[in-house]
């Protein structure tokens, strides 16, 4: 799958159909960032079924099955590009996190789920920006060693396409942000603030884990 100037953008299906093998040609600090968008995309699939197992109001129920399709969607392409030996290992734990992340906001209302979802969001957004500077800073290098003869080496191809996914994937995040910033009005309280900065303290730290492990 090639990568030029000419070509039409593809699409997020098309980056990863038929590449198993970007794991073999990306660099090893890429290779556990991708493990962090996986950890990720796990985790925020859980929140919304958290959300979906605890709220009866239908608005957030509607919001969360929307957005809740979006996450799968993501979680199978990134699974379709990380084999499993690569995955975190504490998935688990991940996967835990993310259900509290969601349930627990739910007991209070739907403005308390919202200010959640933006503030999760808002972290995912600076995440997924951060890699994407990354990969332009690992394709420059290769250009700059690339010899004046030779086309996109293998390794820049994937990044490449490993780049469009992440974009797509933060793309689709800032609408979650921005759809989740409008349904709530004012600011946060103590106790919302207080469980608002634990969410992005916890999303932080789960990055880093997730980077080792």
């Amino acid at each position: 799958m090639g990568v030029c100037a000419s070509q039409e953008p593809m699409t997020t299906t098309e980056v990863v159909l038929g590449r198993t093998d970007f794991a073999e040609k990306i660099p090893a600090l890429l290779l556990a960032e991708l493990r962090t968008d996986h950890a990720g995309e796990a985790g925020a699939v859980m929140i919304y079924r958290g959300v979906l197992s605890v709220s009866r109001n239908q608005e957030v129920r509607n919001f969360a099955h929307h957005h809740l399709r979006t996450e799968l969607q993501h979680l199978e392409l990134i699974e379709a590009i990380l084999p499993k030996r690569f995955q975190s290992r504490p998935l688990p734990i991940w996967r835990l996190a993310g259900w509290l992340t969601g349930t627990l906001p739910s007991i209070f209302g739907p403005r308390a789920v919202y200010a959640t979802i933006q503030a999760v969001e808002t972290f995912v957004d600076r995440h997924y920006q951060a890699q994407i500077e990354m990969i332009d800073a690992l394709r420059n290098t290769l250009r700059d060693k690339r010899s004046s003869k030779s086309h996109y080496p293998p390794d820049d191809i994937a990044l490449a396409e490993i780049r469009q996914l992440l974009d797509s994937f933060r793309m689709d995040e800032l609408m979650h942000r921005d759809d989740a910033e409008s349904r709530w009005q004012g600011s946060p309280g103590l106790l919302l603030s207080v469980w608002l900065h634990c969410v992005s303290a916890g999303s932080a730290l789960a990055v880093k884990i997730s980077r080792r492990i």
